[in-house]
């Protein structure tokens, strides 16, 4: 497990402790976990979208345009 250093407002961790003392999350830093797992998962598809992008960039990816590519597409897999 990797350690990092974070800078926050105020107002923010005394928010965060206050849901760690009211026993909504173990420490501080389950919090974090927890809120850094939640806004991968929302923004997963705007991620994978980001690493077609840059596939098709490369070079690595190709466009289906039909029903048609598609289907060869997955008869190939």
């Amino acid at each position: 497990m990797s350690t990092i250093n974070i800078s926050i407002p105020d107002k923010l961790k005394e928010q965060a402790e206050t849901l760690v003392k009211s026993g909504f999350y173990a420490s501080f830093s389950d919090l974090v976990r927890d809120s850094l797992r939640k806004i991968v998962s929302q923004n997963k598809y705007d991620l994978w979208a980001e690493e077609a992008k840059e596939d098709l960039k490369k070079g690595r990816a190709k466009v289906l345009k039909s029903k048609k590519e598609i289907g060869e597409y997955f008869e190939n897999l």
